[in-house]
């Protein structure tokens, strides 16, 4: 198996990962990718996962609120 050895060339969004052996440019930045770091509101919707797969979830919003809390809560624990 052959690795990489990648040289970083630039700053900020014109940074470039290149091969060091071959100066192919193998990573490129693409704001096209780029998601606000501030989403006003996230709305999950499992429907194409049970209309392509058959998935339905196994867990109630309000369950999974509850563990995710309980978490918060142990981590909040852990820190103090």
């Amino acid at each position: 198996m052959q690795g990489f050895d990648i040289v970083w060339k630039g700053k900020g969004l014109e940074e470039k990962g290149i091969d060091k052996k071959t100066g192919k440019t193998l990573i490129e930045i693409s704001s096209e990718f780029f998601r606000p770091a501030e989403v006003d509101i996230l709305i999950g919707d499992y429907s194409k996962a049970k209309e392509k797969l058959g998935w339905q979830p196994k867990t109630k919003f309000e369950e999974l609120v509850r563990i995710m809390v309980e978490a918060d809560m142990k981590r909040m624990g852990e820190a103090s």
